[in-house]
């Protein structure tokens, strides 16, 4: 069994070179990874020189370059050079424990039944939540109150993996820091990533790995997040969009994915909750101290280019707004 690791990363060169570091110590890894990267500057200089000295070292690692700044584009890039059974998508800034490959492939030989794995995150504590954020979420559409028993995709566009994930659970979806996905599954269902999504955003992921889920569905196959399959997803701040963007893809994209999810009447449903749940978001902001304006100008945004959205015309609005930033 062939594993492609696939990394996009812009601007990160350090966090990139932990990363290729923890895979190149796998015990055992038959892996090929592919850095598909759209820094500039230094910073492109930095993660050649990364992929080089980590190549040195015996790690069968591949360098691409990709002149357009999006994940989306670039995971594609990656998908089409790829040449493994499974292909894992992991972020520039995650350490993989050692094993973590091994422990994978073990599982997936013993479940053939299995679409998609997704990593569940060693920073996060598997401790239940307290009563009050249970409450609140489920208040506002974006969590449950009674813990929960597989990973959900809920009305409002957002996802949620158990807490605590205990053993295989069933998933809807996988968090983009690490999954594992059949690439024959992929290509039997012209699964790609998509590319109205630009730059490095939010939730991108969340849409690929719900129609991963749909597909597996279908065909009776398995779609699970393990408790065996952990990794440290460090959050790096070597490089992050600028809160002006973030803002935006924040609410725009969850707008754009409940249009290709959800049709008719339901997509109106779902447009409902995402705006009810953006008032949760206002709320844990101002808990965090963090600023309300740009949330609260992206919603409202919406409201008169909600056309231009559903249709994915993203890029020429994300152009346009964050210039009067």
């Amino acid at each position: 069994m062939k594993f492609s690791v696939i990394i996009p990363t812009y601007q990160r060169a350090a966090s990139l070179m932990r990363t290729l570091r923890t895979i190149a110590s796998q015990t055992c890894c038959q892996c090929e990874v592919i850095v598909i990267d759209q820094s500039v500057g230094e910073a492109k200089t930095a993660a050649q020189e990364a992929v080089r000295l980590n190549r040195e070292a015996g790690l069968n690692v591949t360098y691409l370059w990709c002149e357009t700044r999006s994940s989306t584009s670039a995971r594609n890039r990656g998908l089409d050079a790829a040449g493994g059974d499974w292909v894992i998508f992991s972020d520039d800034d995650v350490d993989w424990p050692p094993g973590v490959v091994e422990t994978l492939r073990i599982k997936l030989e013993a479940t053939p039944a299995l679409a998609m794995v997704g990593a569940r995150d060693l920073r996060v504590p598997q401790i239940r939540r307290p009563f009050l954020r249970r409450l609140a979420s489920a208040l506002f559409l974006v969590d449950s109150f009674a813990p929960l028993k597989r990973g959900r995709v809920f009305a409002s566009m957002q996802a949620r993996y158990p807490q605590p994930v205990v053993g295989d659970m069933e998933s809807e979806w996988a968090t983009g820091y690490w999954f594992a996905v059949n690439r024959a599954l992929l290509a039997r269902h012209a699964i790609r990533f998509d590319v109205n999504m630009t730059r490095y955003a939010q939730a991108e992921d969340m849409l690929f790995s719900h129609q991963i889920y749909q597909a597996a569905k279908r065909e009776g196959l398995r779609c699970i997040v393990s408790e065996q399959i952990a990794v440290h997803h460090l959050v790096s701040q070597e490089w992050r969009e600028p809160d002006s963007f973030a803002d935006l893809c924040g609410a725009w994209n969850r707008i754009y994915i409940a249009s290709r999810l959800r049709h008719g009447a339901a997509f109106w449903v779902s447009l409902a909750a995402i705006y009810w749940a953006a008032f949760h978001q206002a709320f844990v902001r101002i808990i965090h101290g963090r600023g309300l304006l740009g949330h609260v100008i992206a919603y409202l945004a919406a409201v008169s280019h909600l056309r231009e959205i559903r249709a994915g015309n993203l890029g020429q609005l994300h152009a346009r707004f964050e210039r009067k930033a």
